[in-house]
């Protein structure tokens, strides 16, 4: 009996499990691929800066806690440290106490603001308020006054007036400017929230000719106050104004405005205004009537 050869064949595969083995392949290809780009290529960490915000270069100052009245020594106030930009601290302020603890306050100052040189003395004799308020060459006198002379107690303390001779037969302009230091020996300034009250006596602050001409004024009649606005500079056009003037017309006559302006600063801060009174600017404070 003869022998057969036996011949083994692969066994063939249908076409849809080739299909499906070929894309299992390309998967397990691709998977492979990206998985070694993935350790070649070195990962991306985003950092976010933290913007930075710029400060004021500031300057640690000697403040007082609470208010100084005048005449304290340094020594027994109680102060702090307080940063201020140091762009807008003056150069005349207190930067350290070491050399000022044995001085004393010329003046009331307030807490929590920087000392400055000018208000505070060496001496240790008693503060006087009104002497250390007086400039070299000039002179402080003081003068009886009543409701009328002192302009219902509104010329008090700090106000400035000129000072008028009342005559019979006429009134003269004595003194101009004059600051006002005390009114019934205080030197508080008249808080406008508040009726003033009138005071006997001021304490005007003069010049030796100005001290010469209103105590001889004294002699000769009635002392009166004209108050005038601290911004006000302009002299008196007639100093004097007689009975003469009334029986045979007054040559008095009120300013004529024309005009009024706001200027401003460079940086737009201050604000001042002017009115034309008479073809002349002048400082005012208020809007006039005739303009509103």
């Amino acid at each position: 009996m003869a022998q057969r050869d036996v011949i083994l064949r692969p066994r063939r595969r249908s076409s849809g499990q080739q299909a499906l083995f070929y894309c299992s392949l390309a998967a397990l290809l691709i998977t492979i691929t990206l998985f070694l780009r993935g350790i070649a290529q070195p990962k991306v960490i985003q950092v976010i800066e933290k913007p930075e915000v710029g400060q004021f270069d500031t300057i640690s100052l000697p403040v007082p806690v609470a208010p100084i009245p005048a005449g304290s020594k340094l020594s027994n106030v109680e102060f702090k440290q307080l940063a201020f930009p140091r762009h807008q601290v003056p150069e005349n302020a207190i930067l350290t106490l070491e050399n000022y603890l044995d001085h004393f306050a010329l003046v009331s100052l307030p807490a929590g603001l920087p000392l400055y040189k000018e208000n505070l003395v060496a001496s240790r004799s008693p503060i006087n308020p009104v002497v250390q308020r007086i400039p070299a060459g000039m002179r402080a006198m003081t003068i009886k006054v009543d409701a009328t002379a002192a302009v219902e107690g509104w010329a008090g303390s700090g106000a400035i007036v000129d000072v008028l001779l009342v005559e019979r037969d006429r009134t003269t302009v004595v003194a101009e400017q004059v600051k006002i230091l005390s009114a019934e020996r205080s030197v508080s300034p008249v808080d406008g929230a508040a009726a003033p009250s009138v005071p006997s006596t001021v304490t005007l602050l003069v010049t030796q000719e100005q001290c010469l001409a209103i105590n001889t004024a004294l002699t000769l009649g009635r002392i009166a106050f004209a108050l005038r606005s601290t911004v006000d500079e302009l002299s008196w056009k007639n100093r004097e104004f007689t009975t003469d003037n009334l029986k045979y017309g007054s040559k008095v006559k009120s300013a004529r405005i024309s005009g009024y302006l706001k200027v401003k600063d460079k940086t737009g801060g201050t604000e001042r205004s002017f009115a034309l009174a008479d073809d002349k600017w002048i400082k005012t404070e208020v809007l006039p009537e005739d303009l509103h």
